[in-house]
């Protein structure tokens, strides 16, 4: 068993924590002692904590995802492999944490690009699609890529895509607006739709777009 100099309930001072002996502390969890680790989550919340920030850009959610990192890490230390320091081990665990959350949410908007009609007679309801570009906009970098995509439509569609989109004009609108029919409008509306996801999921998919940065 390992050395217990120090009592697991003992308040530490920051330079105490940041001296205590991680591979102490890990194996009187091990051996049953649960309030061992309460002096680890005080060691490393605060740098987990700013390595998920800078990846969510959240706070709520870094909160969130940093308790959720030291109870994987509690609940994994009996399949802790000692031949990493437990910082490596939890570092990992964070940066695993982080990834799942960006995949998640990025399946998330997936799915707004999922579910635009594919039948070119179908009007999109608006009621249905409007969260769908606040949500994606909440993203500073994704509102940029989203206006690029945008741009790189055609005339004619880009045009279409705004006003239904942008300025919120139904397609019997538009149509009277551009003088053309309605299955024109929709005709546009579909393959904007199309364009606009075969473009954004590489990116949703944290896959690299060759067309980012270009004119």
């Amino acid at each position: 068993m390992a050395d217990t100099k120090y009592p697991a309930t003992l308040l530490f001072t920051p330079t105490q924590l940041e001296d205590i002996d991680d591979r102490e502390f890990v194996e009187r969890v091990r051996n049953g002692e649960t309030e061992a680790f309460n002096p680890l989550v005080l060691k490393y919340q605060g740098k987990i904590y700013n390595l998920i920030y800078l990846r969510v850009h959240d706070r709520e959610t870094a909160r969130d995802l940093c308790q959720d990192v030291f109870l994987k890490a509690f609940q994994g230390l009996p399949r802790f492999r000692r031949d990493s320091t437990f910082y490596s081990w939890l570092y990992q665990i964070a940066i695993n944490c982080s990834i799942d959350f960006l995949r998640k949410r990025n399946r998330q908007r997936v799915l707004m690009f999922e579910a635009l009609p594919v039948d070119a007679d179908s009007e999109l309801p608006m009621a249905e699609t409007r969260p769908c570009p606040a949500e994606a906009l909440e993203s500073e970098e994704l509102g940029r890529v989203m206006r690029q995509a945008i741009r790189r439509l055609s005339p004619g569609q880009r045009r279409v895509f705004r006003m239904r989109y942008r300025r919120e004009l139904p397609i019997k609108e538009i149509a009277r607006r551009l003088n053309k029919s309605e299955g024109t409008i929709k005709t546009h509306l579909y393959h904007a739709h199309r364009r606009l996801r075969s473009m954004l999921l590489p990116y949703l998919g944290n896959e690299p777009i060759e067309w980012i940065g270009e004119p």
